[in-house]
């Protein structure tokens, strides 16, 4: 299995996502795993469920529990969309 796989197994990530990219930073102990959205999924809002179109996405980063001894730190390209509600 490859640190993609394993991570994306790890995490959980949603079939919606994959994970793009996985770094080990060990100067500062972490591990940067880089999720992104799959190609050609329609995006949803996540209030309601339904279909809506996406305007723009932002970078966002956060900690997940720990990898053995290193922080996990997850990055993704957020979209946010506009709900026809």
């Amino acid at each position: 299995m490859r640190d993609k796989e394993l991570y994306a197994q790890i995490l959980g990530i949603h079939k919606s996502w994959r994970v793009a990219d996985v770094e080990l930073k060990e100067p500062t102990g972490e591990v940067e795993v880089f999720v992104e959205r799959k190609p050609g999924v329609q995006q949803t809002c996540p209030i309601c469920g339904d279909a809506s179109s996406g305007y723009d996405k932002r970078r966002r980063r956060w900690r997940h529990l720990d990898t053995c001894e290193y922080k996990t730190i997850l990055v993704a390209d957020v979209p946010r969309v506009q709900c026809k509600k």
